[in-house]
């Protein structure tokens, strides 16, 4: 009868601990440490648990997917398709950081593709905040939303971070900075892009924003810094490219340092202010320069608006300093210390090893010449004809060996992992 309990408290404990390894296995991981989003709707969720947004919260969304995101109906709220699901914008709110994995890097790949909206910074959708502080989006790729990337009305401060910005070709202006409120003139809204990128956009036509970043107020302050746009068209399908093409319009202040305009078709110049300061340094311009002016066009009073004959800035910089690591700016402190002689005869003599080996030369000829010769190092060539239409299929990077799964596959996947682990510990103490 012991024997018979012995074996009954035995494998009680081992039932007890395969259920233990299951649960543990099959919960969330947010119960025991910081896990990933890759349903938007989690944020909402937790969002609408959060009264108070001085403090801060992070979100890190699952990498390696793509997510497909919504279009919007009158009402505000996300269309369903037949087949599959789509994604809601981000909600921002104050001291929000939303983050692409773990070290918030594009080379994670988040990539929130097509949709109407990406981001949310109005009161439209419901979110009844009137400020947006602080506000970190880090190591996304945005592509190709219908209206607008990103569109916010409140004030405060966003930072973008490690963000690409491409295929918007069918868009209103991707960035919409749209905040004024003439009761508060000293508040503004901020939005910073640091180390970001803006390629193979395009101008859609009539009744868009001719611009790629646009503030539509003297109160929406843009900063850009160590940032790229290239290959971007904002002449294509544009009636009046002289007068209305740019890459950043703003009515607002505008501050561009250390970034680089390479091979955009613009008509007018790569920026325009009106009415508002601009800060240049350390800018750079190739093959990107408008009729108007070959970088910035900056309109003071109302007679150069009136006259079209604005105050032109050239870029500063004779190369993208983007790529530029700075060398030191001062002397070392002190020189190089000295050691100490020894303070005893050594104990032995040193013991001599065998000389190295030495691989032979090659005794014969190369078996397969260059294909042919070097290209002219440094040397950019200019576009010969306007580009064709920009594709929006886009190719994963060489390093991939495969592509991000959407967010349901992923899921499945990994539960299925995590039950034949539980099943094999399982059976290891049986």
């Amino acid at each position: 009868m012991k024997r018979s309990s012995y074996n009954n408290v035995g494998m009680g404990s081992r039932f007890g601990f395969f259920m233990t390894v299951i649960c543990g296995l099959l919960l969330p991981s947010s119960t025991v440490g910081q896990s990933c989003v890759d349903d938007f709707q989690e944020i909402y969720k937790k969002e609408a648990l959060v009264t108070d947004t001085s403090f801060p919260r992070l979100y890190i969304v699952c990498p390696r997917h793509i997510y497909e995101m919504g279009n919007i109906d009158y009402d505000g709220n996300i269309i369903q398709p037949n087949v599959g699901t789509v994604a809601p914008p981000f909600p921002l709110r104050s001291n929000m950081t939303i983050r692409c994995g773990d070290q918030g890097s594009r080379e994670n790949l988040c990539w929130l593709r097509g949709g109407d909206l990406h981001l949310d910074g109005t009161k439209v959708l419901g979110i009844e905040d009137d400020t947006l502080e602080n506000v970190k989006i880090e190591g996304f790729v945005f592509i190709g939303a219908r209206d607008h990337s990103l569109l916010a009305s409140k004030p405060g401060s966003i930072t973008f971070i490690d963000c690409e910005f491409r295929g918007f070709t069918n868009s209103s202006v991707p960035i919409m900075l749209d905040y004024y409120d003439a009761s508060n003139p000293w508040e503004e809204l901020v939005t910073t892009f640091l180390d970001c990128e803006f390629r193979g956009n395009r101008y859609f036509g009539m009744g868009s924003q001719s611009a790629l970043i646009y503030g539509n107020s003297l109160q929406n302050r843009i900063k850009i810094e160590s940032s790229i746009f290239e290959n971007n068209d904002m002449v294509w399908n544009n009636t009046r490219p002289d007068t209305h093409s740019y890459i950043v319009e703003s009515l607002g202040p505008v501050s561009i340092q250390k970034t680089c305009f390479k091979d955009n078709l613009v008509g007018s110049s790569d920026v325009v202010v009106f009415g508002n300061t601009f800060q240049n340094d350390l800018n750079f311009v190739s093959n990107s320069s408008g009729s108007l002016c070959p970088f910035s066009s900056i309109f003071e009073t109302i007679e150069q608006f009136d006259s079209f004959t604005p105050t032109c800035i050239e870029a500063t910089s004779t190369l993208c300093e983007r790529y530029v690591t700075l060398s030191p700016t001062g002397t070392p402190s002190s020189g190089p210390t000295s050691s100490t002689a020894p303070s005893s005869i050594p104990t032995g003599t040193p013991t001599i090893t065998s000389q190295p080996t030495i691989s032979a030369m090659p005794s014969g000829q190369p078996t397969v010449t260059p294909s042919g010769k070097p290209s002219e190092e440094g040397a950019t060539r200019s576009p010969t004809e306007s580009p064709s239409e920009v594709e929006l299929d886009f190719f994963w990077p060489d390093f991939m060996t495969d592509p991000p799964a959407d967010a349901a596959t992923s899921y499945r996947a990994n539960t299925m992992l995590q039950l034949v682990l539980g099943v094999a510990l399982f059976c290891l103490f049986l």
